[in-house]
């Protein structure tokens, strides 16, 4: 068998051997969501912007504390091309009588059965909560932060890729 034979051999080999779910595993700004209304929503609508994707739960202590600080923060880094998605993994009802009680003004859309395979594939391989993505503009992910967030780091993160 000749070298070139060989390895053509071991690279088919080792194709077989990826899993089929990471082959069809969709990205990010592929994956869809269902917003307030019902409508299926894609986070390529923010392609050009920073986007802070923040996966959260009301039953997510963590996530709570935190997102009045998304919403301020949010509030100062939009007009420079900077916007925060919460992805719920959460019924409807208690997710937006949660976000109203907060007046969270950055949009809110929500998971569903697929969400935590997703965080799998992004990186959180428990699925822990709160979990953040960062996307740049061009909607490629490029930072993962698994956590409750800190406000100065997560701001010069974002200022970074502005």
């Amino acid at each position: 068998m000749s070298p070139t034979s060989l390895r053509a051999s071991l690279l088919a080999a080792l194709f077989c051997l990826l899993p089929l779910s990471a082959l069809a595993a969709p990205t990010l700004a592929q994956t869809r969501f269902t917003d307030q209304a019902g409508s299926s929503v894609s986070l390529r609508a923010y392609q050009g912007k920073v986007v802070l994707v923040n996966f959260w739960a009301t039953w997510c202590g963590p996530c709570r504390e935190e997102m009045p600080m998304l919403n301020a923060l949010r509030e100062r880094l939009a007009p420079k091309g900077v916007e925060v998605v919460g992805i719920a993994l959460d019924n409807k009802t208690e997710t937006y009588n949660f976000a109203r009680q907060l007046k969270i003004s950055y949009p809110i859309v929500l998971g569903d059965s697929d969400t935590l395979s997703l965080l799998r594939t992004l990186g959180n391989p428990a699925g822990a909560l709160p979990y953040s993505i960062i996307l740049d503009r061009n909607g490629k992910q490029v930072g993962s932060l698994l956590g409750r967030l800190n406000e100065k780091n997560l701001e010069d993160t974002l200022r970074h890729f502005l």
